[in-house]
């Protein structure tokens, strides 16, 4: 995700994915197969909102700069950094002095990630906005997969894969605390799956038409303000609209693990803010909220005797979803 908030994230999850960049660069370099690549129309701009996030955000420009077609295809690169702290900017400057593409540093002032990804679409030139996370890294066959979609199908909008590296799917904790908590985000689906109904900003793309139909993001959401959500109302709009969205499996990025977010807080933490998130476009009654959140918490119950963890903890979740809500409600905070 774009913001660790109100987590930060040590040092060494950094370097790994460092390391890891590097590790894939080198094993493609050595593995691709032979490609014809062609000349298409669509041009391409890559939105990345970032905040306090140097090193991810390096590691991330690097894996980009080793691009199968970079050098063709030419997209634009938008950073949208929204206000940071740390040495993020002046390294964002220094990068896109030498950059083998354009690249564009941008200044995002209004707190959120919402209000980043707004202020870098308004710039943007490109046919097709392709958005990344600060805290993923791509793989070689990532643009030409997108150019190749976007040049053949109608979609107007897709989701990518979102794996986790193979450092950590080897590592038996990780996976058993992955499994338990979902809080690293994956998206994996086999190869019959040509459309899905939602979308992961981790690694997404969007004709640009489409903000012209449903609008930008709800800057009320997302890191920052409410904390989870703008790609998933963003969604929701489009889907309002008629608008599909489909699937590209082989426009691959790696999600680094902060194994900060395998953890009963952040577990908490997370399920409470999406609740709130939710609140503000779904205006549930309290009725409604206090309904649901009955009907998951004896859920709970049975699942704590009779189910297995995943179970239970997928009810655990839901409790803190709607207390999150519920807080929400009582606050006035529900976006009415």
């Amino acid at each position: 995700m774009y913001f660790k908030y109100p987590v930060v994230c040590g040092l060494k999850p950094v370097i790994e994915c460092a390391r890891f960049s590097a590790w894939l660069f080198i094993f493609r370099s050595k593995h691709r197969s032979p490609q014809t690549e062609t000349q298409v129309a669509t041009t391409f701009s890559i939105i990345i909102p970032t905040r306090d996030r140097h090193q991810e955000i390096i590691s991330l420009l690097e894996s980009i700069k080793h691009l199968d077609g970079l050098v063709r295809i030419k997209p634009e690169i938008i950073v949208s950094d929204n206000c940071s702290k740390d040495q993020t900017w002046l390294s964002l400057q220094r990068i896109a002095a030498d950059y083998p593409v354009p690249m564009k540093p941008l200044q995002a002032i209004p707190p959120g990630k919402s209000s980043a990804l707004n202020a870098a679409i308004a710039v943007a030139k490109g046919d097709v906005l392709a958005f990344l996370d600060d805290d993923v890294v791509v793989e070689p066959n990532w643009l030409v997969a997108l150019e190749s979609y976007f040049g053949q199908l109608s979609h107007l909008a897709a989701q990518g894969t979102i794996l986790i590296p193979p450092r950590d799917s080897a590592d038996p904790e990780i996976l058993r605390l992955i499994e338990r908590y979902r809080t690293v985000r994956q998206v994996d689906f086999d190869r019959s799956t040509s459309e899905t109904h939602s979308l992961n900003g981790a690694n997404m793309a969007v004709r640009r038409e489409v903000f012209d139909k449903v609008g930008k993001f709800d800057i009320r959401l997302g890191p920052g303000t409410s904390g989870t959500s703008e790609d998933v109302e963003f969604a929701q709009r489009m889907r309002q609209a008629g608008i599909r969205i489909g699937y590209v499996k082989d426009a691959v990025v790696y999600h680094c693990v902060d194994r900060s977010r395998l953890t009963e807080a952040y577990f908490q933490s997370i399920h409470r803010r999406q609740g709130a998130s939710r609140l503000l476009f779904k205006h549930e009654s309290a009725g409604r909220i206090i309904f649901d959140l009955g009907r998951v918490s004896a859920q709970y119950g049975f699942y704590s005797i009779f189910g297995g963890e995943r179970k239970r903890y997928r009810s655990k979740g839901r409790i803190y979803h709607y207390l999150g809500m519920l807080e929400s409600k009582r606050k006035g905070r529900d976006g009415k």
